[in-house]
């Protein structure tokens, strides 16, 4: 048998009551959960669309010289990017969709 690894999550009963709810319907909890988390990573696939928008939005922001500082779902700020983005404009420049 290969080796097992435990992890404990923690849940909120008002939130997290559906979850709860279908977790108890489960026979297998361990392998319901794992069958859905990969569901979920299956459904995670970046597309030529997805790619091209942050390639577009790339572009707008060296045209305009300001580049997004922050993450994925945080405040962005806008921040003066240096003269010698120019490379980078070129490179999107030569990209053709």
């Amino acid at each position: 048998m290969s080796p097992k690894v435990t992890i404990p999550i923690s849940m909120d009963l008002k939130t997290d009551a559906d979850l709860l709810e279908w977790l108890k319907r489960q026979e297998n909890r361990s392998a319901a959960v794992r069958e859905a988390l990969r569901a979920y990573l299956r459904d995670q696939v970046v597309t030529a669309g997805d790619v091209l928008r942050a390639v577009e939005d790339l572009r707008r922001d060296i045209e305009r010289r300001t580049i997004a500082v922050g993450g994925p779902g945080e405040t962005v700020e806008r921040e003066e990017v240096d003269p010698g983005v120019a490379a980078a404009q070129a490179a999107l420049d030569g990209l053709e969709f």
